[in-house]
């Protein structure tokens, strides 16, 4: 929206569309088991592909983009045909986007990178505060289970592997980058305890990710539900949420 107030025409293609099809992840392949699948891993996207897609974009060309189904782990029907305006502004968005793998084929002047994160540590009171790593576990939660069918638990079981797929595949690049976003919007952990707060209540004690649980519990108690008709369509928060004006 910003770019086309200023006279350009930038088209966004989310590389988490570019993710290898479930009968081609190399860790599916060793035991048939889709848990096994770690998709904060570099090795979970076909960087080959998007990279001869970005580049025949930057070229003027048309590509036929994929489409990625979370719930499948597969890619559904022929894609869409995507065309870059002439002299105008491919944004490339995702958790790898950032990876120099992508546009190793797009001369660097061409390029320009922006870190978007939520970067909050919110002090609820003299003793209590809500974590940044918290924060963005909060906003996965939620959108694992209202997007890509998976349970609470089960977001909360692959946290770890998240934390480690950061730290190899994304946070090296973000000091390479030309702008940082904090992205974090106080009020929006009163509307995410609203959708995740009942998923957590329902993690057993037997489960193994009980105690995390029950920290994030700990600190939602600080924190009021509230509804997200006051959210605004147009708002990144939307992306965890749903009913955004993109959507």
């Amino acid at each position: 929206i910003y770019l086309k107030n200023a006279g350009y025409e930038a088209r966004p293609l989310s590389v988490d569309h570019y993710y290898l099809e479930l009968t081609d992840q190399p860790k599916f392949k060793i035991r048939n088991n889709r848990a096994d699948v770690n998709y904060d891993h570099i090795e979970a996207m076909d960087v080959p592909l998007a990279n001869a897609h970005i580049v025949a974009l930057t070229q003027g060309k048309t590509v036929m983009t994929p489409q990625y189904s979370f719930k499948s782990g597969m890619r559904e029907g022929p894609g869409h045909e995507f065309t870059l305006p002439e002299k105008n502004i491919l944004i490339i968005e995702g958790i790898h986007a950032l990876n120099p793998l992508y546009t190793q084929g797009v001369p660097p002047e061409a390029v320009f990178k922006i870190y978007i994160s939520p970067l909050s540590a919110l002090q609820v009171d003299d003793f209590n505060a809500v974590k940044t790593t918290n924060h963005r576990l909060l906003r996965r939660m939620c959108r694992d289970f209202l997007f890509r069918g998976y349970s609470v638990s089960q977001t909360l079981g692959a946290w770890q592997k998240v934390r480690v797929g950061e730290h190899a595949f994304i946070f090296p690049h973000q000091n390479d980058c030309d702008f940082v976003m904090n992205s974090a919007m106080e009020y929006e952990l009163c509307v995410l305890k609203t959708f995740v707060e009942p998923g957590l209540s329902k993690v057993p004690p037997s489960d193994p990710n009980f105690e995390l649980a029950q920290e994030l519990l700990l600190t939602l108690k600080y924190i009021d539900c509230w509804d997200d008709r006051n959210v605004p369509s147009t708002s990144l928060l939307r992306e965890f949420i749903g009913n955004g004006a993109f959507d």
